[in-house]
């Protein structure tokens, strides 16, 4: 009986490695497409919501979207979150266009023609808003960006506080293959909200922490985001904030070696985690 137990064990985890959910494409995320804002990456991008701007460079109505966009980058920058600007007709970049995004306002990441490298919805009608949520599904597609906002709002919520067994199952499976360091934690959350159908996840939860370094790159996932959640500091919080500085410049010294781990989904973890530090100790 124990070994028939060990062969069904094997067998359900061969089953859900073919079944496995992949990483999520994105496309002209380079230098060579780069047009100003934040740096991104397709290896960044993982584990995130993502509005996808498209628009025609050459719209003059396409800077009253990008005012609008700064707007929603800098009230959701703080989470799990990416705005994308990707327009279109204005080639490769140059140090003349990412000057102008500059002086623009603009601070998201904007690559010429950038997006979904798989399944990205096209339209000949521009602008055009989408919504990528954490495991790669589409979940908005339109012009407005009040109903694309909404839409943040919902995928956001819905990857910190799923609302079916399904939705944990989904984001869980998504995790456990590409983002392995944040899959320890759901897993926790998960077992203690269905302790019973928590049991199928034993065995992948064992092969996880078997990896070197997962519980070093999981508490620094972790504490990159309660550091991007820290309430701001008010004038009379000198010693607080130089407190908080510290801490976050030990860890960012403390866990570069951390790039550099064998397991590559690690490595792209703990460089996001570590990209976010960085955004933090610049803001202060």
């Amino acid at each position: 009986m124990r070994i028939l137990k060990v062969r069904i064990l094997w067998f359900w985890l061969a089953v859900s490695a073919l079944a496995a959910p992949a990483a999520v494409e994105w496309r002209n995320l380079d230098a060579a497409h780069d047009l100003g804002g934040r740096k991104a990456s397709a290896g960044y991008l993982q584990g995130k919501v993502v509005l996808v701007a498209r628009w025609n460079a050459e719209d003059p109505a396409g800077r009253t979207l990008t005012e609008r966009l700064e707007e929603i980058w800098q009230s959701f920058k703080s989470k799990h979150f990416v705005v994308l600007g990707a327009p279109t007709g204005c080639g490769a970049a140059g140090g003349d266009r990412r000057l102008s995004a500059a002086a623009e306002g603009i601070s998201f990441p904007l690559y010429a023609d950038a997006g979904l490298g798989a399944g990205e919805p096209r339209s000949d009608r521009l602008p055009l808003l989408y919504v990528v949520d954490e495991t790669g599904r589409v979940v908005y597609l339109g012009r407005d960006e009040r109903n694309a906002t909404q839409a943040v709002v919902t995928a956001l919520t819905d990857m910190d506080a799923p609302k079916s067994l399904s939705q944990w199952r989904r984001f869980l499976d998504f995790e456990i293959e590409n983002l392995p360091a944040r899959a320890c934690g759901r897993i926790g959350e998960f077992r203690r909200k269905f302790p019973r159908e928590a049991a199928a996840y034993a065995g992948r939860e064992r092969e996880l922490l078997r990896i070197p370094d997962v519980k070093k790159v999981a508490e620094l996932v972790a504490f990159a985001k309660r550091a991007k959640d820290a309430p701001a500091f008010g004038p009379h919080d000198g010693r607080k904030k130089e407190r908080f500085q510290a801490c976050v410049r030990s860890v960012l010294r403390k866990s570069a070696p951390l790039k550099e781990t064998s397991d590559p989904r690690l490595v792209r973890e703990a460089k996001n985690a570590l990209a976010d530090l960085a955004w933090v100790e610049a803001t202060f």
